[in-house]
Order: C-alpha cells, then sequence, then structure tokens
C-alpha cells in the first residue's frame, strides 16, 4: 500500500447512540492520517446526523451513505471500519472481505457464530491478504499501568476487571467479555477459560473462570453492573495492584489512578487506531490464531450462560 496517499476508510455506525465508539474510532483514524471516505448508517436521518456530528465535533468533512454496497462501490475504500451492533458484523463482514478491503471491527468479531463460522469469516480476509484486526483497546492501558505501579507482576495469578454495560442478561457478557479476554491474552497469551462459573443478581453479574496458559493458570473474574451514565466505572486488578480509570469532562481525557497516584492515559481507541493504520502501512497480515483464540474464549465463557 503507497505510503504516498491517504488510506481512504468507511466508517459503519459513526453515531454513538448507546455505547458506540463510531465517533472515536473515526477521529483516531483521521488522527492517524486516513481519511474517513463515507459513513454508512441504518437511515438517511442517522447517517445525515453522523455526517454532522463528525464536521461538528471533530472537523470530519464525509459523506453519508444508508447502503453498505452502494458505499463501498462509489467510494472504493482501503478499507472499513465496523463500529455497527455486534449482530450485523457477520454479514458485514463478508461484504467488506468480498469489496477487497481490510477491516477493523468492534468487538466481538462476530457473535453468535461457532469456532467454524469464525474460522471461514476470517479465512475470507486472509485468502485475499487483507488486514483483519479486532478493536481491542484495554491491552493499549497496560504501559500506563506499568508506569502507575513501577511495572507488572513477574508472575500473574489472580487479575479481576469490573466493567459497567448498559445492557442486562447474556449480552453483558457478549458485550464486556471481550474486553477481559483480551487483557487476559496481553498479560499471559493465548488460553482457555475453564471451571467458569456465573452468578446474577438484578442488574449485576458476576463471571469467574480459571485462565488456563502455557506458563499456568489465572484466576479470573469479571465484575459486571449495568449503568447507562457516561463515564461508565471501570477498573482492572493484576494480583494485588489495581488501576481505576478515570475521565475528565467534558474533554474526556483518561487517566489511571491508585491509593492516590495517576498516570495519564493515551486515549487507548487512538492508539488501536494508529497501529491499524500502521499495520496497514507495513503490510502485516491477518493474526487469524490471536483472533480464532479470542472467540474461542467467548465460546467457553457464554457456554457456562446457557
Amino acid at each position: 500500500m503507497s505510503s504516498d496517499n491517504p488510506i481512504r476508510i468507511v466508517v459503519i455506525g459513526a453515531r454513538s447512540v448507546r455505547q458506540g465508539t463510531g465517533p472515536f474510532i473515526a477521529s483516531g483514524l483521521a488522527l492517524a492520517g486516513a481519511e474517513i471516505a463515507g459513513v454508512v448508517g441504518t437511515s438517511q436521518q442517522s447517517a445525515d446526523q453522523a455526517v454532522a456530528s463528525l464536521q461538528r465535533d471533530r472537523g470530519i468533512e464525509t459523506v453519508g451513505y444508508t447502503d453498505l454496497g452502494k458505499a463501498l462501490d462509489q467510494v472504493a475504500p482501503d478499507a472499513v471500519a465496523i463500529c455497527s451492533p455486534w449482530r450485523f458484523h457477520a454479514q458485514q463482514l463478508e461484504q467488506v472481505a468480498n469489496a477487497g478491503c481490510h477491516c477493523l471491527v468492534e468487538k466481538p468479531l462476530a457473535w453468535p457464530a461457532t469456532h467454524a463460522e469464525m474460522e471461514q469469516l476470517i479465512a475470507a480476509f486472509t485468502s485475499r491478504k487483507l488486514l483483519l484486526e479486532q478493536v481491542a483497546q484495554w491491552p493499549a492501558t497496560l504501559p500506563a499501568f506499568a508506569r502507575l505501579h513501577d511495572g507488572l507482576p513477574q508472575e500473574i495469578d489472580r487479575f479481576t476487571m469490573r466493567l459497567s454495560p448498559i445492557s442486562i442478561g447474556e449480552d453483558m457478557i457478549t458485550d464486556s467479555a471481550p474486553h477481559f479476554i483480551s487483557l487476559l491474552q496481553a498479560l499471559a497469551g493465548p488460553g482457555d477459560c475453564v471451571e467458569v462459573d456465573i452468578e446474577q443478581a438484578d442488574q449485576q453479574l458476576t463471571l469467574r473462570c480459571r485462565y488456563q496458559h502455557q506458563a499456568g493458570s489465572i484466576n479470573a473474574t469479571l465484575l459486571l453492573e449495568t449503568c447507562r451514565q457516561r463515564p461508565r466505572p471501570a477498573w482492572y486488578q493484576v494480583n494485588t495492584l489495581r488501576a481505576d480509570r478515570s475521565v475528565q469532562l467534558p474533554e474526556y481525557t483518561q487517566s489511571l489512578v491508585h491509593n492516590g497516584r495517576s498516570v495519564v492515559l493515551d486515549d487507548p481507541l487512538h492508539r488501536v487506531t494508529a497501529q491499524f493504520i500502521a499495520d496497514l502501512k507495513a503490510g502485516r497480515p491477518t493474526a487469524d490464531r490471536a483472533l480464532l483464540s479470542a472467540h474461542s474464549n467467548l465460546l467457553q465463557l457464554a457456554a457456562a450462560w446457557r
């Protein structure tokens, strides 16, 4: 891919109606040097609103579409960012791969999907030498976590994460567990979630498992409590070391804090989008094994609910 011309990207779901990250992804891609060549909404009204808000709030000039196929035909983008609800991802991924476009997709990659179906979706990209990456912003906070605590533990036997989705019931797992999985994989490498146990009470859900990896295992806990108001509480703890996310409004600047200490956090989504652009320019291949492993972990966790 030529480094002289900006990478042209279409963003699906560029509004943030519920807990969507579309505007933040679009902004991060633009800051990384990409051209937001189009946005796709579910209606003309939503597409127009996305165009207007991107121009007003982020200085991004673009064009709105209501049909992904039409956007792919008319814009002929290099890549697509899928920020729509996860129920639509599988069909959209197929369209994007068939159009020969690289793709950055919000978590989960596709759901519900069997392991075999996920293999097929990923193969649609790898067989065409297209880059497919999943948005995983929490691992991008680990350098700040290490600064906050003067390093990461050499051996990890416990991990806890607290998140605040707006969903209730099983969707809480689908919405939040990919973050939990991404940090476990970043800390210990690929593994399996075994001995999974789930407790639910009112709008709270506690998920416990043993994350079994090549070097040992981690007793892992995901604490979920429904919260509709932004910024939503979030923290994680590695062994005895905890870091709470602090968000300062209205700028939405972020930091990790613990016991009076604070470390400024570079916008994790912007780190993800910058990495995607860098990987595209470098011609890096899709990390298909990592994507499949993350999906297998999600299947393992969701099976305990069912």
